[in-house]
């Protein structure tokens, strides 16, 4: 499966998707993305190195295959985490594009349409019948790249002060 996808995505702009064997050794580059995911979407929160680690590690246990870096002329440029659930309610298996990212000077190219197909067919080929991501209303960049392929707003998550 993940060869098919590596080569359709290969010819866009020099833009390949991996799959990451061996969290460990990629983790230092993780964690730098995560970093910049925090500032942006999350700007009152403060990033953990032990936390992160931790959630990362689990979730690459739960679910290797859906961990991606994506390059450019050989080049990591942004990494994707695709998540596999169970929607008990609804009876149905579906999708969480878990983790989205693309270096600053990467972003614009239409290199975040393609990384949403490519979950739209990863998903697919794992039976799910739809799709999630959280979008923080901090980054309206990001909301118009989830918007344009198609994802509409179905949750509002609300925070209050004190």
């Amino acid at each position: 499966m993940e060869q098919r996808f590596i080569n359709i995505f290969k010819e866009f702009n020099n833009m390949e998707i991996k799959k990451i064997e061996g969290i460990e050794k990629v983790l230092g580059i993780l964690w730098e993305y995560d970093q910049d995911l925090q500032r942006i979407n999350f700007p009152k929160d403060s990033p953990n190195y032990e936390v992160f680690k931790e959630r990362i590690l689990g979730e690459y246990k739960e679910e290797p295959e859906g961990f991606f870096l994506v390059y450019e002329y050989d080049k990591v440029i942004g990494h994707l985490v695709l998540k596999t659930r169970y929607n008990p309610y609804r009876r149905q298996k579906y999708g969480e594009v878990k983790f989205i990212h693309l270096d600053a000077n990467n972003r614009g190219k239409g290199y975040g349409t393609k990384l949403l197909e490519f979950a739209d067919e990863y998903f697919k080929n794992k039976g799910c019948k739809y799709v999630m991501a959280g979008v923080s209303i901090f980054n309206p960049a990001s909301n118009a790249a989830f918007k344009k392929v198609g994802y509409s707003e179905s949750r509002l998550i609300l925070e209050k002060e004190y």
